[in-house]
């Protein structure tokens, strides 16, 4: 066997050197490199799994927070109908004392107007009154300058002139 050792040409003394320096670089790049690198991927990994689950619980978190708004959304439709009812109901009642606000003003103005009414016509009776009597007044003056059978043809015919004109 030495024969075919020294035929490829190895020699033991500088594979033994080759073997210590591979060990010497491998217990050193297990040091300085391979425990870093293994550190920095489980801190990675750690990360990862931590990230992942955060983004778990804030998956739960934003479910139960769409459960929450479908539910707010929910109760303030609800509070919205009966707010908008109370509101429809106070403007029913607010129209009704309007409506009978405006109905005893109504009646007010219809009294007033009845009033005046009155009274001018009233007052053109006095001045219809007023008109008669000095239209007798003046028939009478007339008729006593007549005869007596001219009298009462002409007081007759003087008194439905006058009431002809007074209707005019």
């Amino acid at each position: 066997m030495s024969e075919l050792v020294e035929k490829l040409g190895l020699n033991w003394k500088l594979l033994l050197a080759q073997g210590v320096n591979f060990g010497i670089i491998l217990v050193v790049l297990r040091l300085v490199a391979y425990k870093p690198i293994m550190n920095v991927l489980e801190a990675r990994r750690k990360k990862i799994e931590q990230g992942l689950n955060d983004a778990k619980v804030a998956g739960e978190k934003l479910e139960n927070a769409e459960h929450i708004y479908a539910s707010k959304m929910r109760e303030a439709e609800t509070d919205g109908i009966k707010v908008f009812t109370k509101l429809e109901a106070k403007a029913k009642a607010k129209e009704a004392v309007l409506i009978s606000s405006a109905r005893a003003k109504e009646t007010e103005i219809l009294k007033a107007a009845e009033k005046v009414a009155h009274t001018k016509e009233e007052e053109a009776e006095a001045r219809v009154h007023a008109g008669a009597i000095s239209l007798v007044r003046s028939a009478i003056e007339k008729t006593v300058s007549l005869k007596p059978n001219e009298i009462d043809e002409a007081l007759v015919k003087q008194v439905l002139e006058s009431l002809k004109n007074a209707q005019r």
